[in-house]
């Protein structure tokens, strides 16, 4: 298991174990009743995640995930299904021991806005699953710096992101979870990525680019009018 794995999840693991005394804590009240929740519709959302290259081969070889961000914001009804939209931020490094003896660095920047859709279901009154799907268009911008040859490299595609979230509640308004998604995106990733033709150290055949990323995600809802209401007093 690669290092950033075991790193994301042993803090997880810490998180989680914080949280989770403070579930035990007031798990004996209320069951199915939502901690309150039912009368705030705005959520705020965002993601830190992991990501892991899975295919084209040239992706999964050349290029080494550091960041994947998402944040957004969402509408959610009172029968728990949602909607919203939001941005996408990835970050991933050449890998320089992909290349032996040439000189090679650089990066991927990847930006995505987005709408999603998804449900939540409620487990009991703190502990919560969201599903969701994300439709976007990303935007790839790769620098790379070849035997020191600078060149910049563009293109984009639709994205598409099932995803899935386990979140506990550490307050009536705010939870945290273990978020795991996976990304299939409508773009070719090859050499001319990296400013070439073709290179022996770069594989040949096409497909989407894809991967897969795990890290953590909190989930708290606006305030309404309620809650400024109290707020005041």
């Amino acid at each position: 298991m690669k290092l950033k794995f075991v790193v994301i999840l042993l803090f997880f693991f810490v998180g989680f174990q914080s949280a989770f005394a403070q579930y035990t804590q007031g798990s004996g009240k209320k069951k199915k009743s939502r901690g309150g929740k039912e009368p705030h519709h705005s959520v705020i959302k965002g993601d830190f995640k992991l990501p892991t290259g899975l295919s084209s081969k040239a992706f999964r070889r050349i290029m080494d995930g550091k960041v994947d961000l998402d944040f957004s914001y969402n509408y959610r009804l009172s029968n728990d299904v949602f909607f919203g939209a939001g941005i996408k931020y990835g970050f991933w490094d050449i890998d320089v021991n992909a290349f032996g003896s040439a000189k090679v660095h650089g990066n991927l920047k990847i930006v995505n806005p987005f709408v999603t859709v998804g449900k939540v279901f409620q487990q009991d009154r703190q502990f919560f699953i969201e599903t969701e799907f994300k439709v976007g268009y990303d935007a790839f911008k790769t620098e790379t710096y070849f035997n020191e040859a600078h060149t910049i490299y563009k293109q984009s595609g639709f994205n598409f992101e099932p995803k899935v979230v386990f979140y506990l509640a550490t307050t009536d308004m705010l939870a945290f979870g273990l978020s795991i998604n996976y990304n299939v995106i409508g773009i070719n990733f090859s050499s001319l990525d990296l400013g070439k033709e073709s290179y022996s150290a770069i594989p040949t055949g096409g497909g989407a680019t894809q991967y897969f990323s795990i890290g953590f995600g909190f989930y708290t809802f606006v305030p309404n009018a309620q809650d400024r209401e109290n707020a005041k007093r």
